[in-house]
């Protein structure tokens, strides 16, 4: 989900982060952007002031810990601590994914409703990829699925019969959605699939995204041990950083069911 996204690195201090927004068709916000206008000869030069709004985003902070005794750190197979490392990126990744997600369905916009079939995905692309440039500027680049709608798109075929999505030699293929990659392309759009997002085709069970509209702030990850001399065991944390901005909301558009 997050590399469907535009990505930032995140300030070393403080924790909000504030970016300027200028144009309000894009941005939803109420800043003025400068304006160039066609004057006739010797006439005056149109005068805008540039009114700067900022949009802001919280830095949350995202940790998990394991305690383990200093028997199974030491006598162990030495795989063990590279697995339990591992296993805490996996969970950090996931809790990470599933905020991003949870601000997407926050900060974008419902398209237009659509039924749960090859026809309505057919829909739901050409309406709010045309809609996403009409009110951002920006292209519609990125389709992200979750297993349902995956499924859906697996599974779609022709007046035929034929697979539309998922062929070995298509005549006339819509995109490629196959069961061995969770990357593919609908209709033009890169495909992205998500396994956190809604489990069955209903609303949110899709998101058709201008990357620029909205950007991840992270923090590299990083990991803290610490002693407990008290019982001899030893403390394994993972933490770090991020925070999110939706920039455009119209460039965020969440599947709509009818």
């Amino acid at each position: 989900m997050i590399n469907a996204l535009s990505s930032g690195v995140l300030p070393n201090s403080g924790m909000t982060i504030s970016v300027p927004s200028l144009v309000t068709s894009a941005g939803g916000q109420s800043g003025v952007a400068p304006v160039v206008t066609v004057e006739a000869e010797a006439g005056a030069v149109q005068n805008t002031g540039m009114v700067t709004q900022y949009l802001s985003g919280t830095v949350k902070k995202y940790s998990g810990m394991n305690t383990i005794s200093v028997e199974l750190l030491e006598r162990s197979d030495p795989n063990f601590y590279a697995e339990l490392t591992n296993q805490l990126q996996r969970a950090y990744s996931l809790a990470t994914d599933a905020a991003v997600i949870a601000d997407v369905v926050a900060g974008g916009v419902q398209g237009t409703a659509v039924a749960a079939t090859s026809a309505g995905i057919i829909s739901y692309v050409s309406t709010e990829s045309a809609n996403i440039y009409k009110n951002t500027s920006y292209f519609a680049r990125n389709y992200i699925a979750g297993p349902s709608q995956w499924s859906l798109l697996m599974g779609a075929t022709d007046s035929t019969g034929r697979p539309i999505y998922n062929a070995a030699a298509p005549m006339n293929s819509g995109g490629l959605s196959t069961p061995t990659s969770i990357r593919g392309n609908v209709l033009g759009l890169d495909l992205y699939v998500d396994h956190q997002m809604v489990s069955t085709t209903i609303d949110d069970s899709a998101f058709i995204v201008a990357p620029e509209a909205m950007t991840v702030y992270r923090s590299p990850q990083a990991y803290m041990s610490v002693n407990v001399v008290s019982n001899l065991q030893v403390q394994v944390a993972i933490y770090g950083f991020m925070a999110t901005i939706v920039k455009m909301p119209n460039g965020l558009v969440r599947y709509n069911l009818t």
